[in-house]
């Protein structure tokens, strides 16, 4: 089965093995829920010396404001 992509620069190409790479390139990369204790050990790496929000975020592909609300709520009490 051949799939036709588009590429950045708007040229086209045929492939049938790269059916990855064309799921990116058209958007649809899949997310994966964190759950709360996932959440949790990622909080604890901003706390590490060394380590920013910014470059934990980017470990774990994520964004960094994502990162700094789910610190937010686990300083309340209500992260979830």
């Amino acid at each position: 089965m051949y799939l036709k992509i588009r590429d950045r620069l708007g040229y086209m190409s045929n492939t049938s093995s790269n059916f990855e790479m064309a799921g990116v390139l058209l958007g649809k990369e899949v997310r994966k829920r964190k759950t709360p204790q996932e959440k949790i050990a990622i909080i604890q790496q901003t706390m590490e010396p060394g380590m920013t929000v910014s470059h934990v975020a980017r470990l774990h592909g994520i964004q960094p404001s994502l990162l700094f609300k789910w610190k937010k709520q686990y300083q309340e009490g209500s992260l979830t």
